[in-house]
């Protein structure tokens, strides 16, 4: 079929696909490096971003571009591909979907195909039971894993919120509400608070007791057994000694200053409550969740049962399966009947669904915050001068419109928009390149060069960084693309790149601070430390009113606006899809509603 035209027929996703991995496929001898970029390492993604609005049909000859490159590309060598021969792909099947897809194209032709569902309900109604419900996550490989105090990535949270319970959640407006937690009250000065938990058992039958939260609360504490605990720093202003139990069903938590927020910080990742004693969460995790544990392997899947004894209801879904997929994958197997729900889209995966008959599709605002965070803790960002230069130097508008497809909202580098405590006041920063040229002089330099650690790990990554690198150097600002792998990146943020990328779910600003900005803060790859900053968060802490205490946050924010190390250039929604056949409430990500699949109910 040599010069022969190919019509591809196909949603735009597909298509848009198809084109990119055809003009910048990987050479087998320089694995993640595109065939004709020469020394350019981020010539696939460029090749992405440059070509991510491709239209919804195209004939392909001779690899026809209908929108050209600029000139000087390191693409444009790239182009005169002959696509010989189209071969239909077969539908996927469960041990292929869960293997996760073998190349692009292929993934993107068998997006049109579709299978029998593998969820069985019975009929009944909406009250009627579910056989089997399966839901499928962005994969994180080996690092993924079933403690509650460690692992963090949206495909832990939905397992995690399936096995166990906080004692405090945030509803859809970040603001806390009780779970395990009856209630929860402040002495005047408040630095006491006396919990009341709710009449709840374990997995295993016993009762959840006071020496349990302590048991919690004194692990994430104690001394870091494989990496640190993500609530470390947030449960540090506990004052363990002096806390007690009161009785089987109430805990006195002592303080060792003042803190209204307690509740919230309840909240925070890794503060679910485990059984007093546990120390294995691999081979059989005792929970007081909706489903009972069953199997799990990382990287693939996770099984669970349906808990009859739940405090809050017992699930209609019998049988939980959560897998670990790529995106694509996750499509591919909404559209074919093998997943019944599937979270964490990209615009296009959502757009390419909202044309399927039988899927409701769902978008939640402000879900996804995207951030570049510099490394303050080594030269050229230990100079807030140079960070300065930086925040001019990336085009955020361009970067919602191409890496994020187009669907979000253009960030002003403050994290939260659109929730409780968020300064909207900060005038929007804007793409200046001349003012980072300005701000490099007054650095004392001419121009400046560092590394960026990348990897596809979350949607538009590589086009992002792509993206800031053309950017970046129209203000003197060259920057060296170092490539990781999507699987390990988290894992090695902190030592790889003197930027890194940071894609994150809604949390509470108290929360964020306390986890990533603080000096303490387990999370603050960058290391930024600032005296005021940290005087301020104490400060808000202790005042009770809420304006007053809001006033506060508002001036923390102001100081990461002036001098901090995070370029938050976009938000975009959570994009999810679940079959018609059910019912489930869309919510924000980190919220009490976010993937609670023992809510599901038949539509």
């Amino acid at each position: 079929m040599e010069g022969t035209p190919v019509r591809i027929r196909g949603c735009p996703a597909t298509v848009r696909q198809l084109v990119i991995s055809m003009c910048c496929r990987p050479d087998t001898d320089r694995p993640g490096r595109p065939r004709s970029a020469g020394a350019d390492p981020a010539g696939w993604a460029s090749c992405r971003a440059r070509y991510l609005r491709a239209p919804k049909t195209v004939t392909i000859t001779r690899m026809t571009v209908l929108n050209p490159p600029r000139s000087g590309s390191p693409i444009g060598s790239c182009l005169d591909e002959r696509v010989d021969q189209m071969t239909p792909v077969p539908n996927l099947g469960r041990r292929a979907f869960l293997a996760g897809t073998t190349g692009i194209a292929a993934a993107s032709l068998i997006g049109c195909a579709g299978n029998e569902p593998t969820s069985t309900p019975d009929s009944g109604g909406a009250g009627g039971s579910i056989e089997q419900f399966t839901a499928a996550f962005q994969g994180n490989g080996a690092s993924e894993g079933l403690d509650p105090g460690i692992h963090t990535a949206f495909i832990d949270e939905a397992r995690m919120r399936a096995l166990y319970d906080y004692l405090f959640e945030l509803d859809d407006t970040l603001t806390p509400v009780p779970r395990l937690a009856e209630s929860a009250e402040a002495n005047e000065t408040g630095d006491v608070w006396r919990v009341r938990l709710r009449d709840a058992r374990w997995h295993d039958g016993t009762k959840l007791t006071s020496a349990d939260v302590l048991y919690t609360i004194s692990r994430v504490l104690g001394p870091v057994e494989t990496k640190a605990f993500a609530a470390g720093a947030a449960m540090q202003i506990v004052d363990l000694p002096n806390c007690r139990e009161v009785d089987d069903q109430t805990v006195e938590l002592a303080l060792k200053t003042p803190n209204f927020e307690f509740p919230t910080q309840l909240g925070v990742y890794g503060m679910r409550i485990i059984k007093n004693g546990t120390v294995d969460f691999t081979t059989k995790p005792v929970g007081t969740g909706p489903f009972v544990f069953e199997s799990f392997t990382a990287g693939t899947e996770m099984s669970a049962t349906a808990y009859a004894d739940y405090w809050d209801g017992a699930p209609l879904v019998q049988r939980l399966t959560i897998l670990s997929s790529d995106r694509d994958a996750r499509v591919n197997a909404i559209q074919s009947g093998q997943v019944d729900y599937v979270d964490d889209l990209t615009a296009a995966g959502a757009t390419q669904l909202e044309a399927v008959k039988g899927i409701s599709v769902r978008r939640i605002p402000n879900c996804q915050i995207y951030s570049f965070i510099m490394k303050t803790f080594r030269s050229p960002f230990d100079d807030p001068v140079v960070r300065e230069a930086l925040f001019t130097a990336f085009d955020r508008e361009e970067l919602v419109r191409v890496a994020l497809e187009g669907d979000g909202q253009v960030g002003n580098d403050l994290f939260g928009p659109g929730f409780r405590y968020y300064a909207g006041d900060i005038p929007q920063r804007v793409f200046d390149p001349d003012a980072s040229r300005a701000a490099l002089a007054r650095a004392g330099r001419d121009e400046l060069a560092f590394s960026l650690f990348t990897a596809p790990a979350a949607s538009g990554f590589p086009e992002a960084a792509a993206l800031v690198v053309d950017q970046a150097a129209r203000g003197g600002i060259r920057i060296q693309l170092d490539q990781g792998a999507k699987d390990t990146y988290y894992s090695e943020v902190k030592e790889r790149g003197d930027i890194t990328m940071s894609r994150s779910g809604p949390m509470p600003l108290p929360n964020h601070f306390a986890m990533r900005l603080k000096a303490d803060a387990p999370q603050n790859y960058g290391k930024w430390q600032d005296r005021e900053f940290n005087d301020l968060y104490s400060k808000a802490l202790a005042t009770k009113d809420d304006d007053a205490r809001t006033k506060v946050y508002h001036d923390m924010q102001r100081i990461m606006h002036e001098r901090g190390n995070w370029i938050v250039y976009g938000t975009a929604p959570l994009r999810n899809a679940v079959s018609e056949k059910y019912r489930l409430a869309p919510a924000p990500t980190n919220t009490t509603g976010y993937a609670r699949f023992d809510k599901v109910q038949l539509a």
